[in-house]
């Protein structure tokens, strides 16, 4: 096994069921791949979401 294969993140066991949600930042529903995901792709796209200067 290389080293590169040791270090990697291992895999959840979780199936997660795709379903629809309410983005955080437009409010626009979209289907979400697991719980934790909740801002869609448009809005991940944008400057807002973009600059690391807003994070607080």
């Amino acid at each position: 096994m290389s080293d590169s294969e040791k270090n990697k993140k291992p895999r959840s066991d979780r199936q997660y069921e795709t379903k629809p949600r309410k983005c955080l930042m437009c409010r626009n529903e979209f289907n979400s791949s697991w719980p934790g995901e909740r801002i869609c792709s448009n809005c991940k796209q944008t400057s807002a979401w973009n600059d690391s200067s807003l994070a607080a």
